[in-house]
């Protein structure tokens, strides 16, 4: 059966983003991304991946000294599914956990943070499939 909302999450995407690009800075240690497209608003690169029923994907990006501000964002595009993200300081220790059932109906389909003062060094993301059908596509980003 023909899933109309990841279809038209995926059409959304590919109007509102423009030619590949990479997403310099972004690493992940599971898989290459499904592919990576730079912003018409000229923010970073969104890099789309895919994840099953179960199933966790770890990202990392690296803050420089002295930065002041961090953002991450996870978009998977169907309030049909269900994903989760952690993240996780250079020193292991858990800064947070997120998930689209935290009472906020924006979070929904997408987590947007932004981490202040962030300790510099190498930062962990896991994301998780909750709930998901098959495979779904998502977008991770830091910057």
């Amino acid at each position: 059966m023909v899933n109309f909302g990841r279809i038209i999450g995926l059409l959304a995407v590919l109007v509102f983003i423009v030619p590949v690009a990479s997403a310099a800075g972004l690493e992940s240690e599971n898989k290459e991304p499904l592919s990576e497209f730079v912003q018409t608003d000229g923010s970073a690169p969104r890099a789309f991946f895919t994840i099953t029923q179960g199933e966790t994907d770890y990202h990392g990006y690296s803050i420089p000294s002295g930065a002041s501000s961090f953002s991450v964002d996870l978009n998977w595009f169907s309030d049909e599914y269900s994903l989760e993200l952690g993240v996780f300081r250079p020193d292991g220790s858990q800064y947070g956990y997120y998930c689209d059932s935290d009472g906020d109906d924006n979070l929904k389909v997408r987590i947007c943070l932004t981490i202040s003062d962030p300790a510099p060094g190498p930062w962990t993301f896991t994301v998780h499939g909750k709930s998901v059908e098959g495979a779904q596509v998502y977008a991770f980003n830091a910057e």
